[in-house]
């Protein structure tokens, strides 16, 4: 993530504690081990919500070309067929920033925090409140972890987050992590990027700058929300649950994704339906060989018809 919020010019070289790679991984991981990708020896886990809808999980991660993996993400442990029952599938995906281990420990947190809090019993509360709920929890855990030592460390993530329950989708997010529904061939982005670039068009939209100043100024992609602050200035979520239906496909991924592909080759390979889609994607952006390639993490959450599949258990 190389996008901060406008009014931050630099970032501190803040000194924080080396995570070893085995804890940067355990982090990372989903229901059977994963790592940076889906475990292949085993047979893909699928839940079934519905009658008609069994979901399909997958992920993949890639370095990219920085020097850290400041990336975090989690899905659904689908062996639990409580917590499924209840909350859903799940899965979020932060993108951490402030440099050295800085960005990797608040997506880090963000992501232990939201799921811990999404987890937890609380009757009488929507899936959409656990959502919002568990991204101010998400929030405050990186805030605390900024002041820690008694000092300020300039550091924050982006978070996105979806959830299936039944055959409805709920998602939340902060930042310019993105949600996408593909649905017939159409790549859709379901939240809005929370940059520059938006209070930019209305300055134009005022008369105040010309659109040509708007599209080359240098500050347009810097985040205008994200996870780190006392309060989350924008937050992203849905008004109401979106109904999904078979051969659906919810996609959440961090920037370094869509920056480096065009909605069509994203939804080119989407639409094939492979269970190894998110690795695809990543495949391809690493193809394009662009200098200083982000960090890219891909979770995809694909939707089959029942009688189409043989659920595992």
């Amino acid at each position: 993530m190389i996008n901060w919020l406008k009014n931050k010019k630099e970032q501190k070289n803040a000194a924080t504690r080396q995570k070893s790679d085995q804890e940067t991984k355990q982090l990372n991981r989903t229901r059977s081990g994963k790592g940076e990708k889906q475990d292949r020896e085993k047979a893909p886990v699928c839940a079934r919500l519905t009658r008609e809808i069994v979901v399909f999980p997958s992920n993949f991660q890639h370095q990219g070309a920085r020097e850290r993996q400041e990336d975090a993400f989690a899905v659904s442990n689908l062996e639990d067929r409580e917590q499924v029952e209840k909350n859903g599938v799940f899965a979020v995906v932060a993108d951490g920033m402030g440099g050295l281990s800085v960005g990797q420990e608040a997506s880090h947190g963000a992501v232990s925090a939201f799921i811990k809090e999404y987890a937890r019993e609380e009757p009488g509360i929507s899936i959409q409140e656990k959502l919002l709920l568990s991204l101010q929890v998400a929030n405050a855990t990186v805030f605390d972890l900024a002041l820690k030592d008694g000092e300020v460390i300039e550091m924050g993530t982006t978070l996105v987050a979806a959830a299936i329950h039944a055959d409805q989708l709920y998602w939340v997010s902060a930042g310019d992590s993105r949600i996408y529904l593909c649905r017939d061939g159409q790549l859709l982005q379901l939240n809005k990027d929370h940059i520059y670039a938006n209070q930019l068009k209305e300055e134009v939209k005022n008369k105040r700058i010309t659109r040509d100043e708007a599209e080359n100024h240098p500050e347009r992609g810097y985040l205008t929300s994200y996870l780190g602050l006392a309060e989350i200035p924008e937050i992203e979520q849905c008004a109401q649950p979106l109904t999904l239906k078979p051969n659906d496909a919810v996609m959440i991924c961090s920037d370094g994704l869509y920056n480096a592909l065009s909605l069509q080759e994203m939804a080119d390979i989407i639409q094939e339906g492979s269970l190894l889609t998110a690795e695809l994607l990543v495949g391809e952006a690493l193809s394009k060989k662009i200098k200083h390639q982000d960090n890219i993490t891909v979770v995809i959450l694909s939707c089959q018809a029942t009688e189409a599949v043989k659920t595992v258990g």
